[in-house]
Formats: C-alpha cells, structure tokens, sequence
C-alpha cells in the first residue's frame, strides 16, 4: 500500500504514523491535486509557509516576521520568482478573516502582484482551511487575486532538456493529524479563546504545531517514510512543523561552538585570572550549549533525502525561512542576513538533479 515503509508493514507501524500516510495518501491521490510540469533549467520558485498572520495584536505571531517577509517579497518579484505559500497564511483559528485581511492589506497586495504576472501558488492549511471553500476565496481574497485557486496539494513533474529527473509534492503537511482534520473544530475553539487570550496576556509566541519537541520529531518521521516508501517516489516539500529541514538534516547551528572549545576557553579564563563576567559569559554559553544537546533528539536517518520542510515565517525573532529552487538548486534560506540587513542568507543547498537521483536510485 503506498504510504507505508517497505522496512515496516503497516500492522507494524503505530497508529500515528499510520494516520499520517493515510492522509498524505489521500492528498496525493485526490483527483483534485494537479499535476504541472516544472522545467529545471528555468525554475525559479520561494516557497514560504506557516506565516499565520493575524491582526497585530498580541498574540499575533507574524507581526515581528512582516518585515523579512515583505523584503523578501519585494525581492523575488523583482528577480522573476514565481511564489508559493505552503498553506497557513492566515491564522484563521484566532482570528476572522476580514481582522486579518484588513491588518495586513499591504502584504496580501504585495502577494497579488505575483498573481498579476502569473507567479503564485497558494496552498490551504489547517490554520487557514476555510480557503478550501471556492466562494470564500471569491469573497474575501478575489480583490488580491482574482480567479485564484487555492490547492492542498500539487505535484510538479520535473525535467530538464526533455528528461524526466522526478517528481516534487508540494503539501502544508498537516494531513492525517487528529487535531487538524478530526477534531479540527475543537482545536479552533480553544486556540481562539484560550490560547489566543493568553497569548495576548503573556505575549507567549507559538511557532510550532507541538511544544513537544518528540511530538514534532515524530510528525517528521512519519511524513518522511510517507515519501520514502511510496512507489511514485516523490520529493515532498512540506511546512507545518515550523521546523527546517534539509533532506537528510536540519540546518546546522553555527552560532553554537563545541562544547569543548567553550569548557577550554573557561578554564583558561579561570586560569588567567580574568575578569568575573569574562568567566560568567563562557560558563552561561557552555551551559547554554550542553543543554541545547541535551534537549535535541536524535537526528532522523532520512535517506534518501526525500523531506524537505520551509521551517516558518513566524518565528519569535522576526526571521523567516523558505526554500528556493533556482539555477537547478535547492537551497534552504533565512531572511534577514546575520547582521539584520534586508536579504537573504543561503543555509544550505544541493543540486537538485543529484537529490532527485538520490531519492530514484533507492529500492522502495
């Protein structure tokens, strides 16, 4: 059955994991999701998800992110991108829509440009699924983007000179969870008027759809063996988790030396005599670092590198992160650069042609 592991029958898989290929199955196999044709050698694409705008009060999450991303925009629309928003552009769980739209007006406009040229995909998730709705679309998003369809899902069949190289499945990646599709609408109530309200009380930020870092670990690993085991062999691109993803690894955290460079720098500190807060810096970064290990779970073996995520546009420090495919790349970006200028940095990138053969070459 597509969906399910080569390595593990399905009786074997836990319930979870068995929900998740049930939903990622269906979305893929709906009559519904379209299928283009993507020229590698002329590509050029972002794709953003998870920006859940609100309307700029306090539990809005998007509000410290809305100047990365509107740089962003300004920049791929003037470099020929075409756009995709993977789906939670709006976070409609806390908020109307016509709130949203009116608050973040510009930014919708900023989108519509993209679809005036011809050069935007817009995706549903399950914080914003009432654009699932044909005449809600119409109603409410027709001003900015006339005519728009928005998917759940797409598959781009890609090629280059005439030679099929693979195929990439675009979904939010929220499909088969029981909190977004079962029991959406009571997850809805209580974000609205429990979480929400506390949000805006505490100023807590909420940038992932688990707090709980085995939970994410896990939604990760079930779509990845999804795109591992099914015999069309896709290479999925997904948000939802909020968390980056690389193909076989998260981007990596340069701004975290080894601990042991750090436990040496503090015991010559200790040694030379410095001064106390020479000393209290090295020991905050070193306990910093060692329980930053501590609470990272074990990596993902995902080979081949079939899963890919955008990581989100609302994080609590204003950046956001998408991926490109451009010049026959995939490369994994953040908005702003390290020293807060409007543009992009590259966090990490393969040639796509060598990831689409990677993931072919694999017995399912």
């Amino acid at each position: 059955m597509a969906g399910v592991p080569s390595s593990a029958p399905p009786e074997q898989l836990d319930a979870f994991q068995r929900q998740i290929a049930a939903g990622m199955t269906r979305a893929f196999d709906d009559p519904a999701t379209e299928e283009q044709e993507l020229e590698l050698d002329a590509a050029r694409l972002i794709i953003f998800s998870d920006l859940h705008k609100g309307s700029r009060d306090g539990a809005d999450d998007f509000r410290r992110s809305e100047r990365a991303y509107q740089a962003a925009l300004g920049y791929y629309l003037e470099e020929d991108y075409t756009l995709v928003t993977l789906g939670d552009v709006e976070e409609l769980w806390k908020y109307r829509p016509d709130d949203v739209i009116a608050a973040y007006s510009q930014s919708l406009e900023l989108e519509g440009e993209f679809h005036r040229k011809e050069r935007y995909m817009r995706f549903w998730g399950n914080h914003d699924d009432l654009w699932r709705h044909a005449d809600a679309v119409s109603k409410r998003l027709g001003r900015f983007y006339p005519e728009i369809k928005v998917n759940e899902a797409l598959k781009l069949r890609v090629s280059s000179g005439g030679q099929e190289l693979g195929l990439i499945f675009l979904v939010h990646g929220h499909q088969g969870t029981a909190d977004s599709d079962k029991f959406g609408w009571f997850s809805k109530l209580v974000v609205r008027y429990i979480w929400r309200p506390l949000q805006r009380w505490r100023g807590f930020s909420a940038t992932t759809p688990a707090v709980d870092w085995s939970l994410r670990q896990r939604h990760e690993e079930a779509m990845f063996r999804w795109a591992r085991s099914h015999s069309a062999k896709p290479l999925m691109i997904a948000g939802h988790t909020h968390r980056p993803i690389f193909g076989t690894s998260r981007p990596p955290k340069p701004e975290l030396r080894p601990v042991g460079e750090i436990d040496r720098d503090l015991r010559a500190a200790a040694g030379d005599a410095a001064s106390r807060d020479q000393i209290a810096a090295l020991r905050a970064e070193l306990e910093w670092t060692e329980a930053d290990e501590r609470r990272a779970e074990p990596p993902i073996p995902m080979r081949p590198p079939c899963y890919f995520n955008t990581g989100c546009c609302c994080f609590p420090d204003g950046d956001v992160t998408g991926i490109e495919i451009a010049e026959g790349k995939i490369r994994l970006v953040r908005w702003p650069t390290d020293d807060e200028k409007p543009a992009g940095k590259v966090l990490v990138e393969d040639d796509l042609r060598d990831v689409l053969a990677a993931i072919r070459a694999v017995e399912k």
